[in-house]
């Protein structure tokens, strides 16, 4: 029995708080260079005294609770209550992927108003066009050239390349109203 090819996983948008936990990766690498320099004076140089720690500790021992502090403490724990949540929330779905039998295809909206346009300019020529996607949804914005039923023509030409996609974005195309021709004295 041949083996069927299956879609492949969806790709997904980067964590939320990613770069949050890289730059507070950095900060406490920092903080671990500053303990080690500490430690070596204390066990190495025999120098306790040359630490940059200890006053840190002092003034954290004998600092009293103030209303500035509690604050300070509450928003702490709030930043990192949302980190959890933040880290726990699932990643965003970004891509939409493309229908075949052969291969596993996901594509970003971006690239669907891109592939709208193209279609668009090749069905038409050369005209002013504008395009929009989303995972749901596609808005090509035209010129009028003229064309009888230009609207319906480009509709079901993008909704024929939009079945390829899953899930297939509702198609609406606009047609602007063409400039009016400058007088040239």
């Amino acid at each position: 029995m041949a083996d069927t090819p299956t879609p492949g996983a969806e790709p997904k948008g980067n964590p939320l708080v990613r770069w949050f936990t890289v730059l507070l990766g950095l900060l406490l690498l920092g903080l671990s260079s500053v303990i080690g320099r500490d430690l070596w004076y204390r066990y190495q140089a025999d120098d306790p005294q040359n630490s940059w720690l200890r006053p840190a500790f002092e003034w954290f021992g004998s600092a009293g609770v103030d209303g500035a502090g509690v604050t300070v403490g509450i928003l702490m724990a709030l930043v990192g209550l949302w980190c959890i949540i933040a880290a726990v929330k699932p990643r965003p779905r970004r891509y939409v992927q493309v229908v075949s039998p052969t291969s596993s295809m996901w594509v970003r909206p971006v690239d669907i108003a891109r592939k709208s346009t193209a279609a668009v300019r090749s069905e038409m020529g050369q005209t002013s066009i504008a395009s929009r996607a989303s995972r749901r949804k596609l808005t090509v914005s035209v010129v009028d050239d003229g064309s009888a039923d230009l609207e319906t023509q480009l509709t079901s030409a993008l909704t024929e390349q939009a079945q390829k996609l899953k899930p297939t974005p509702r198609v609406k195309v606009n047609v602007l109203p063409a400039p009016p021709a400058k007088d040239m004295p």
